[in-house]
């Protein structure tokens, strides 16, 4: 591996650590208003499809062929799939007991645990796609160029996402600290798969790297039907196509 690779690989990969760190932190600082919050994370979901249509499943195929690609898409999919029920198994318990104990009480029901839960899950979708993206930005920077549509689209994808899941994780309760401290090393693992596909991985065989791809996009397609689109139809369901169009058409435009 040679030393510029890994500076490169190092540099890119803090920026895309640091995309999700600063989309936590905005959550942390700045209370939007769901219906806001709702349309900004359908905008951010069609930015994610934008990168499964047009630049993770086209490339996974160009390397490692349908076959590969499909078992891609289908393990990430299964990966996020069971992240996601492994993180919500007790929500709904906790959440009818809470409810029969309030009703009991005559206290308004709440729901905070189950938005904690949501943005857990959004967070785990971040983690489970965001691994083979930086893996595969970094393969571009020891190829001697960075793929700048996809470093773009990674970023922006990661703001905003950042964002998505930080601000349920505040809104049910939990610190700071917390949604600081668990984006943060998401954005850690992240950065050290971008050094990983700049250095290590480099010389990997394009079956591996397509399939890696694709495995992100089954994730990234999960993460958008389970955990972001049905929350925003219940806030803003009348803005969640367009929100979902433009976002596409930005993602596009960075592709």
């Amino acid at each position: 591996m040679g030393i510029s690779s890994l500076g490169a690989s190092a540099g890119w990969g803090l920026l895309i650590g640091g995309s999700l760190l600063l989309g936590a932190a905005i959550a942390a600082g700045v209370s939007l208003p769901k219906r806001w919050a709702a349309t900004l994370s359908a905008f951010g979901g069609g930015i994610l499809f934008a990168a499964v249509a047009l630049e993770l499943v086209p490339e996974a195929d160009a390397e490692a062929g349908p076959a590969l690609t499909a078992f891609g898409l289908t393990a990430g999919t299964l990966v996020y799939v069971g992240t996601d029920r492994w993180l919500n198994r007790d929500t709904k318990t906790k959440e009818m007991r809470r409810s029969m104990h309030a009703a009991a009480a005559g206290r308004p029901m709440t729901t905070r645990s189950g938005e904690v839960a949501r943005g857990e899950s959004i967070a785990a979708g971040l983690f489970v796609d965001g691994v083979p993206e930086s893996i595969a930005l970094g393969l571009t920077v020891a190829e001697g160029e960075v793929g700048i549509a996809l470093l773009a689209g990674i970023v922006v994808g990661n703001l905003v996402e950042a964002y998505g899941a930080a601000q349920p994780i505040l809104a049910g309760g939990r610190k700071r600290r917390f949604a600081l401290g668990l984006l943060g090393a998401i954005g850690l693992a992240l950065a050290l798969a971008t050094i990983l596909g700049g250095t290590v991985l480099a010389d990997a065989s394009p079956e591996l790297i397509g399939t890696a791809q694709a495995a992100a996009a089954g994730a990234v397609l999960a993460v958008v039907s389970i955990a972001i689109i049905p929350h925003a139809f219940e806030e803003v369901s009348g803005l969640v196509a367009t929100a979902i169009v433009l976002g596409f058409i930005g993602g596009y435009l960075l592709s």
